[in-house]
């Protein structure tokens, strides 16, 4: 997705979503309007709580997909953006 990640972790001290620590200048996450400080929270519908959720989501996927993305940004609003999948370097 063109993001460097962590879980982020609620008030209650469990994981509330994927904090989005870095995006990739023009690649498949900035181009969807992801930006640093979001919160990833929902990927083609499955909720995600934390980085083993994304990566599970994300392994059941095929490069080339389009996928919804429900993300929160750092003013506390959410919305759902399209994000088309890249191949995984190296894969």
């Amino acid at each position: 997705m063109g993001v460097g990640v962590g879980t982020v972790v609620g008030a209650d001290g469990q994981p509330a979503g994927v904090g989005v620590g870095s995006v990739v200048p023009g690649g498949l996450a900035a181009k969807a309007g992801i930006a640093t400080g979001s919160v990833i929270t929902a990927v083609n519908g499955t909720p995600v709580h934390s980085t083993a959720d994304l990566s599970q989501v994300l392994a059941s996927l095929n490069p080339g997909q389009a996928v919804p993305v429900g993300v929160t940004d750092p003013q506390g609003t959410s919305s759902t953006g399209t994000v088309t999948l890249g191949q995984l370097p190296g894969s």
